[in-house]
C-alpha cells in the first residue's frame, strides 16, 4: 500500500511541476503581449492624431495652392493685357515721332540776324522775343553745368544766352522752349537745375556748385 502511494506521489508530481512552469510561462506571455498591444495602441492613437494634422495642413495647402493659382491666373491677364497696351502705345509714338519728324523736316529753321551796322559785330536772335542781342566781349563756359554740352550751349548762345548770369535770370520754361525746337532728342535734357547752377557759377560758388551737382549725378 505504501509502495503504490509512493509510486503515485512520484507519478504526480513532475506532472504539477510542467504544469506550474506552463502556466507561468503563459501569464508571462500574456503580459508581454498585453504590454505590447497597450504600447501599440498608445503609438497608434499618436499616428492617427499625426495623420489628421497632417491631413489639415494638406487641405489648407490645397486652398492655398488653389488662390495662388487663381492669382497667377489673374496676374498673367494683367500681364497680357499691359503688353497689348505697351505695343500699342509703341505703336502710337512710332506714328507721332514720324508726324513729328515730318513737320520739324517741313518748318523752316530761323535765320540768326545779323546787325550790319559798323562796329556792332555779330548778334543773336533772343528766343521768341524778336530782339536782336550782342554777344558780351567774353562768354562764359555753360558747358560747367551738369546737363549742358557743346550743342545745347550752341542752342543757348543763338538764343542770346552767353553768361551764367543771363542763364540764371532765364525761365525754366523759355530753356525748355529752346530745346523743344531744337528738334526730339533735346527734349530728353532736363533744365530744372541750370538757372541753380548758373547763379552759383556767376557768383564764384565753386564749391558750392560742385556740391550741388555731385547731388544731381547721385540723384539719377
Amino acid at each position: 500500500m505504501n509502495t503504490d502511494h509512493i509510486l503515485l506521489q512520484a507519478t504526480l508530481e513532475p506532472c504539477w511541476l510542467w504544469w506550474l512552469i506552463f502556466s507561468a510561462l503563459a501569464f508571462i506571455l500574456g503580459a508581454l503581449l498585453g504590454c505590447l498591444l497597450c504600447s501599440n495602441r498608445k503609438r497608434l492613437k499618436e499616428l492617427e492624431g499625426e495623420n489628421s494634422g497632417l491631413h489639415a495642413k494638406l487641405t489648407n495647402m490645397e486652398k492655398d495652392f488653389v488662390s495662388l493659382k487663381y492669382q497667377y491666373e489673374e496676374a498673367q491677364k494683367d500681364l497680357s493685357n499691359m503688353r497689348t497696351s505697351l505695343q500699342r502705345c509703341q505703336a502710337d509714338k512710332a506714328v507721332l515721332s514720324t508726324k513729328l519728324e515730318k513737320c520739324m523736316a517741313e518748318k523752316e529753321p530761323d535765320k540768326p540776324e545779323t546787325d550790319t551796322d559798323a562796329g556792332a559785330g555779330t548778334t543773336s536772335r533772343s528766343f521768341g522775343a524778336g530782339a536782336v542781342v550782342t554777344p558780351p566781349a567774353s562768354k562764359d563756359d555753360l558747358k560747367k553745368v551738369e546737363g549742358i554740352g557743346p550743342k545745347i550751349e550752341e542752342l543757348l548762345n543763338a538764343a542770346g544766352i552767353y553768361t551764367f548770369q543771363q542763364l540764371a535770370e532765364t525761365a525754366v520754361e523759355k530753356v525748355k522752349a529752346i530745346l523743344d525746337e531744337a528738334g526730339p532728342r533735346y527734349r530728353l535734357a532736363d533744365p530744372g537745375s541750370w538757372a541753380k547752377q548758373a547763379a552759383l557759377a556767376a557768383s564764384g560758388k565753386w564749391d558750392e556748385l560742385q556740391e550741388l551737382q555731385d547731388q544731381l549725378k547721385g540723384g539719377k
